[in-house]
């Protein structure tokens, strides 16, 4: 599994991996029950310790993203239905907030930020 990372970034990389997976399982590109790399194949492939991909695989089991089962691996976990609306929101209002002033710090616009969510949310939509 290609991640890229960007050790510059000033974001751990634990992060970065986590980031990246939840990416792939939005936008389709990793299924339900699909096995992830194992620890120690995914650390050598991206060369860094592997007790930073047991930090992320772990972050993402706690989230609910994944499962990890002894012995077996790691496996993207099946979406036992939606989360209540309010917390949803509240999740989202969140992470809205972190992007924007991001945004905002490196001089991006209101509208330039809106037309980039804009785009990104079509490409990551199911189709219908």
């Amino acid at each position: 599994m290609y991640l890229h990372l960007d050790h510059h970034s000033g974001e751990p990389i634990y992060r970065q991996i986590m980031e990246a997976i939840k990416y792939r399982v939005a936008s389709g590109q990793l299924a339900q029950e699909e096995r992830l790399p194992s620890i120690r194949t995914l650390a050598e492939e991206l060369k860094i310790n592997p007790r930073t991909v047991v930090k992320a695989y772990e972050e993402l089991q706690h989230a609910g993203l994944v499962v990890m089962r002894h012995g077996q691996g790691v496996f993207v976990s099946v979406n036992h239905g939606a989360t209540p609306q309010s917390v949803r929101q509240k999740a989202i209002a969140d992470m809205a907030r972190r992007m924007l002033s991001e945004a905002f710090r490196i001089g991006a616009p209101k509208a330039e930020v809106l037309r980039i969510i804009e785009s990104e949310a079509n490409k990551m939509e199911p189709e219908q």
